[in-house]
């Protein structure tokens, strides 16, 4: 017998228990919208209910073989992602600033060119074998975990 294998490389991870949905969160508490750099970098991101559901589709759909992509179907530019975030959490309340690349990699030092870097991929493969999202759009995910959150 053959042994299915699935990958799926993962995008990121949206949640209200730590990574990077709490780093975006920090300044937007303060009423500061952060944009890294210029803002256009692209982010592949999945909410954790969907990636929780994709494990599970994976197991249970014996035609998952292969590597997918664990993201949502609508990439977003941080600059969306970020201002959605103020929005949704401020109403109109907040400033949005640019934090200058120089800034970054003070702060960061060399995970500045990781945060800076787009990433757009796509979902095609997996929505062909059925796979649907409970969050496809940025505005539903934050708004879900917003709802729920700590």
């Amino acid at each position: 017998t053959q042994i299915r294998l699935v990958k799926l490389r993962t995008g990121i991870v949206l949640s209200n228990d730590g990574g990077a949905f709490a780093e975006f969160r920090k300044p937007v508490r303060f009423g500061i919208a952060g944009i890294l750099g210029h803002g256009r970098q692209v982010i592949s991101w999945i909410h954790i209910d969907d990636i929780c559901r994709q494990y599970l589709f994976a197991i249970e759909n014996k035609m998952v073989s292969g590597v997918y992509n664990s993201v949502a179907p609508h990439p977003v530019s941080n600059k969306e992602l970020t201002l959605t975030l103020a929005r949704k959490s401020k109403g109109n309340f907040y400033i949005p600033i640019n934090v200058p690349n120089f800034v970054l990699k003070i702060m960061l030092g060399s995970r500045t060119v990781e945060i800076l870097k787009s990433t757009t991929v796509s979902t095609a493969k997996m929505h062909r074998l059925g796979f649907t999202f409970l969050y496809p759009s940025i505005e539903a995910a934050i708004t879900q975990l917003l709802q729920n959150g700590k």
